[in-house]
């Protein structure tokens, strides 16, 4: 006999489908009624957790970030003699991770992006938090390859790692067009290791 889903473990699994629902058919695209159908959730319960579709997509992009930067801080190596070969490193760890997944997550946030953000005063400062964090930590990393010469020094870390984002954000759009994590690959690699290097 199954044991009757808790509190967490049905917004955990609310949050799941969504974020599979929402890499496959964008926000717009998704009716809460799919999320609880596929969920086996009672569509009242849906509203225990969120107060509306536009809560529970916020709270898809925090969560993912949460994600994400379990798997970061998992995967960079903080003490490496070249940052910027770590940074490298990361992604490709964190890309060959995502070879495994049964949708692209990544093009979550973008989805997002494009879809709320126009909409939703919320969700920009959702958003712009996590784009922040990540430069912030991007920044740190490509500073230190700038401070033992490794990386260009004409340019300020933080351009650069806000550049990096504004790049990685059109490869996932060819990885969507392409299906394909080669235009992704390609970004991280030309940035980091033709453009940043010194």
């Amino acid at each position: 006999m199954a044991r009757p889903k808790t509190p967490d473990t049905t917004r955990t699994r609310l949050l799941e489908v969504g974020l599979t629902l929402f890499a496959k058919r964008g926000y717009h695209g998704t009716g809460i009624k799919e999320i609880v159908d596929t969920a086996h959730v009672p569509k009242g319960s849906f509203y225990n957790y969120f107060k509306s579709k536009e809560d529970f997509g916020i709270e898809i992009v925090r969560w993912h970030s949460a994600d994400f930067w379990q798997k970061w801080h998992a995967s960079i190596d903080t003490t490496a003699a070249d940052p910027i070969q770590a940074l490298h490193d990361c992604f490709e760890t964190m890309l060959s991770e995502h070879l495994d997944c049964a949708v692209n997550t990544f093009c979550v946030v973008a989805h997002v992006i494009e879809e709320m953000c126009e909409t939703s005063a919320e969700c920009r400062i959702t958003i712009k938090k996590q784009l922040d964090d990540m430069c912030s930590n991007l920044a740190v990393h490509i500073r230190k390859a700038q401070e033992l010469g490794l990386a260009r020094d004409d340019a300020d870390a933080n351009e650069l790692a806000y550049l990096f984002w504004d790049a990685w954000q059109g490869s996932l759009l060819r990885m969507k067009i392409e299906s394909s994590l080669e235009p992704v690959k390609q970004c991280v690699a030309i940035l980091l290791e033709r453009i940043y290097r010194k």
